[in-house]
């Protein structure tokens, strides 16, 4: 079960808030701050300003054969056009299918499975419907919602269709894997997979201290990749557990495999996060959930 960290709201449910100004929680939890943001656009500003010495280089060579030809008496000038900058995007390539009958899945059509739907007017939002579920806060705070039943997973392959639909491309979505709630019923300890509209990802670890206090650690820095789309796009998303080894994918591609025994086992949640840094008002949408067995390719 997790907690409603909010004046005025004690009761516990399965959904949950965690306040984007945790003292605990360093901003890194929330996303990449603006001056890790904006680190890539400098480094562009950088790589254009080196332009012009490279395009005034090129001039001076031209201008030397154009002296060379006429001295030579000839009329002859070749002249070769710069070769534009490609970006290259990776080709996804899909996932061999997954084995054996799932853990757990949901398609969304309705709420049988039984999620919680508490809502709150003007602050955050559940809805499950439609072959979707929306997860929506507009507080500037990270809502995460349990798989219900309070069902523990150790090892597993889960996947799920996910999209930022509402708010600023540096707001993020995506899943807790084996958390654990504290005596406040918050995710306390987890492993944390958070994938950003402007086509980015990070993956945190929640550890708890001496004096009972939940902080969050970067296990991989913010990280921008072509593979992941931006907002207003779908991600499938992958996430394979075994033992002390996590792989984690989107759109057929491996991004990061981490190594780390601390956590066995634990509850799987699904989280929408309005960053501090933003505009208030985020929600992502989630689709096809599936949590099968562990695979053997993965």
């Amino acid at each position: 079960m997790g907690g409603f960290q909010q004046q005025g709201f004690s009761q516990p449910l399965p959904n949950g808030f965690q306040q984007s100004t945790f003292n605990s929680l360093p901003t890194a939890q929330y996303g990449a701050p603006s001056g890790t943001l904006n680190a890539s656009y400098e480094q562009e500003e950088a790589d254009s300003g080196r332009q012009p010495k490279t395009g005034l280089i090129i001039g001076i060579i031209a201008l030397i054969v154009v002296v060379l030809a006429a001295s030579l008496g000839g009329g002859f000038l070749y002249l070769r056009s710069r070769a534009p900058v490609v970006q290259v995007t990776p080709t996804a390539t899909p996932l061999p299918a997954p084995a054996g009958k799932p853990l757990f899945s949901d398609t969304f059509a309705n709420n049988n499975n039984g999620w919680d739907l508490t809502s709150k007017a003007g602050q955050f939002s559940v809805k499950v419907g439609n072959g979707s579920m929306t997860l929506e806060d507009d507080n500037n705070r990270l809502l995460w919602e349990l798989i219900p039943n309070n069902q523990n997973f150790s090892d597993f392959f889960l996947t799920v269709d996910a999209n930022l639909t509402k708010g600023s491309q540096a707001n993020g979505y995506g899943i807790y894997i084996r958390g654990t709630s504290d005596q406040n019923l918050d995710i306390a300890t987890y492993y944390r997979f958070e994938v950003y509209g402007d086509g980015s990802y990070a993956i945190f670890k929640g550890t708890v201290d001496a004096s009972g206090v939940s902080n969050s650690q970067q296990l991989v820095n913010y990280t921008p990749t072509t593979i992941i789309n931006k907002a207003g796009k779908v991600n499938h998303i992958a996430i394979s557990a075994k033992g002390s080894t996590m792989a984690f994918y989107v759109n057929g591609q491996k991004l990061k495999t981490i190594i780390d025994d601390t956590y066995a086992s634990g509850s799987v949640a699904l989280f929408v996060s309005n960053l501090l840094q933003s505009p208030a008002g985020a929600a992502a949408t989630f689709s096809n959930l599936m949590i099968y067995p562990p695979q053997p390719w993965a």
